[in-house]
């Protein structure tokens, strides 16, 4: 359960955006900000810290000390780019979330280009895009496992509810996929995309629990046919 001060909603605007970080159809925010941390941007490096930090420890585990020394920078430093331990994390959030979106879109664009109305190419098409996000979510481990779930399945009083408006927004272009190829309207199209990232999401949680874990094409094949089975009957 999350212990983070409420100090009402923030200005929901990353530091880093994903032309900035390189994020294109294949580029991670991970590795921008690996990139960037490496060419000696301080900001970069203290959100890679940050990261690693809040995945192992959760929020309330995180001494900002460490977080800065690991980053190599004193404690004013963080907070002189972050304001707050609470703002480092919020944008991690951002910045992660944006560089998402912009992938996610990337994904779904070259089916919303044709129609896809025979049954072997809609299942095809689900194929394509489990594979793909499911390998976006692997990308970075550490942020799909804690800080993720943190944001879009939140305790009842945690302070992070106001992101999950951005959860949605770069989940959105997974709706047009679904109202594109079954023609399910957006109503239902947003209750399927909760579906297909849950069902994709458990095959990650079993990564995490295991790392040695591998996940195999007959699972993901295993989850899109069982996923289809139902936005179809």
């Amino acid at each position: 359960m999350s212990t983070v001060p409420d100090h009402g909603l923030k200005e929901l605007v990353p530091v880093f955006g994903p032309e900035a970080l390189g994020v294109g159809a294949h580029g991670s925010f991970y590795a921008g900000l690996e990139r960037l941390g490496s060419s000696g941007d301080l900001k970069a490096r203290l959100l890679l810290s940050a990261l690693s930090h809040f995945a192992a420890k959760g929020y309330d585990g995180v001494q900002v000390k460490e977080v800065a020394e690991e980053a190599g920078v004193s404690k004013p430093t963080l907070y002189y780019h972050f304001g707050s331990k609470e703002g480092l994390f919020r944008q991690l959030c951002l910045v992660a979330l944006a560089g998402m979106a912009v992938r996610i879109q990337a994904m779904v664009e070259p089916f919303l280009a044709v129609p896809i109305e025979d049954p072997k190419e809609r299942e095809a098409a689900c194929l394509k895009l489990s594979r793909d996000y499911l390998d976006m979510l692997l990308e970075s481990q550490e942020f799909t496992g804690f800080i993720l779930r943190s944001i879009a399945v939140p305790s009842p009083d945690s302070s992070f509810r106001d992101l999950m408006p951005l959860v949605e927004r770069g989940l959105s272009p997974l709706g047009l996929f679904m109202d594109h190829v079954f023609h399910t309207g957006l109503d239902r199209a947003r209750k399927e995309v909760l579906l297909f990232t849950s069902l994709v999401g458990s095959l990650v949680e079993e990564k995490l629990r295991d790392p040695q874990y591998q996940i195999t094409d007959e699972e993901v094949q295993w989850v899109t046919r069982r996923w289809l089975h139902g936005v179809q009957s």
